[in-house]
C-alpha cells in the first residue's frame, strides 16, 4: 500500500465516500497483512494527535476489522485455537475493534466474544476450545465487578487472563481483586506476553 493510496483510502472513509462498509471493503485493492498493520498504526497515530473524530476512528477501525475477514486475506497464524477477546457491549467498541485487528495483523488467531447480558457463550467457548489465554477490554466501571466475579471460573481452568481498559487507566485501585491477572501498559507488552504464553504452550 503506497502512502498516497493509504491517504486516499483514509480520506474516503473519513468523508463517508462509500455506500456501505462491506461494499468499500469488497471493492478495495488487495493489501498484505503488513500493509494493513501499517495502516492501523497510521490510524492510531492520527487519533492520538487528536486529528480524528470518534465517528472517524470508529469507521476506520471497522474498515480494518471487516477487511481482515475478506476470503483472499491470507494469514499464517501463530496459534491454533483463537484467543477470545471479550467486551461488555451490544455493539463492537473501538477498543475491541482495534485490539482484534492489531493482534490479527500480527498473525495471532483471535475471536470476538460479547458479554453484554450473559457469559454463556464465553463459557461454552472455553469448555469446547480450551484456549490458554483470554483477553478483556473494559470500557465502563460498572463492568469491573462483573469481570471480578468471572475470574475464579477462569483461573480454575488455568487460563492466563489479560485485562485492559479505561477504568483501570483512570483508577489503578480498580486492579485490586485481579492479582492473578496481567494488565499490559501498552500493545508491545501485550504482544510479548502473548508470544511467551504461546511458546510455553507449544512445549
Amino acid at each position: 500500500m503506497s502512502e498516497n493510496g493509504l491517504n486516499i483510502l483514509m480520506k474516503r472513509i473519513i468523508n463517508s465516500d462509500y455506500i456501505s462498509m462491506e461494499e468499500l471493503v469488497k471493492d478495495s485493492d488487495t493489501y498484505s497483512i503488513d500493509e494493513i498493520h501499517v495502516f492501523l498504526d497510521h490510524i492510531i497515530a492520527k487519533w492520538e494527535a487528536n486529528e480524528l473524530t470518534p465517528a472517524a476512528i470508529n469507521a476506520l477501525l471497522r474498515f480494518v476489522y471487516v477487511y481482515l475477514d475478506r476470503p483472499d486475506v491470507q494469514i499464517n497464524y501463530k496459534n491454533r485455537t483463537p484467543l477470545p477477546i471479550c467486551h461488555f457491549s451490544s455493539f463492537l467498541l473501538p477498543s475491541a475493534l482495534f485490539l482484534y485487528s492489531f493482534l490479527k495483523t500480527l498473525s495471532f488467531a483471535v475471536t470476538m466474544i460479547r458479554l453484554e447480558k450473559t457469559d454463556h457463550d464465553l463459557k461454552e467457548y472455553i469448555e469446547k476450545m480450551k484456549p490458554s489465554v483470554i483477553i478483556f477490554t473494559i470500557s465502563q466501571f460498572l463492568h469491573v465487578e462483573t469481570l471480578k466475579q468471572l475470574v475464579p471460573y477462569l483461573l480454575d481452568r488455568d487460563l492466563k487472563i489479560i485485562i485492559g481498559g479505561i477504568p483501570f487507566v483512570y483508577d489503578e485501585s480498580m486492579k485490586q481483586g485481579f492479582s492473578d491477572c496481567i494488565f499490559p501498559r501498552e500493545m508491545t507488552e501485550l504482544t510479548i506476553s502473548l508470544e511467551n504464553y504461546l511458546k510455553r504452550d507449544a512445549r
